[in-house]
């Protein structure tokens, strides 16, 4: 569980960024009228999950500027989101964005 005020500064942030428009838009439809059914097991996880969402909302911005820069292909950004896709659980998602975390850095540099 974490720590209540870290919780308490995520919501605020979360909160700030949707009411000030400036949360990035991804491949992901996060829209509430959406049936938990017709979501993908890592798509709900990633909707329903703040934490998720932010990091996922990190990892498309930083897709999207490596895509730019040249540093990254589409077929880079498709395998990610096979394995990203291929998640059923929370600790499988976490272990993919760990991943991402660490060989995105490395292309970047």
């Amino acid at each position: 569980m974490p720590h209540p005020l870290r919780y308490a500064l995520l919501c605020l942030t979360v909160a700030g960024l949707a009411l000030c428009g400036n949360a990035h838009a991804t491949d992901i439809d996060c829209d509430p009228a959406m049936t938990s059914a017709s979501q993908m097991p890592s798509h709900r996880l990633i909707c329903e999950s703040a934490l998720f969402s932010m990091g996922y909302q990190r990892i498309y911005a930083e897709q999207q500027r490596m895509l730019k820069a040249g540093q990254l292909t589409e077929a880079d950004i498709a395998a990610f989101r096979a394995k990203r896709d291929g998640c059923k659980s929370a600790s499988c998602l976490d272990t993919v964005f760990r991943q991402w975390k660490a060989n995105g850095a490395a292309i970047s540099r």
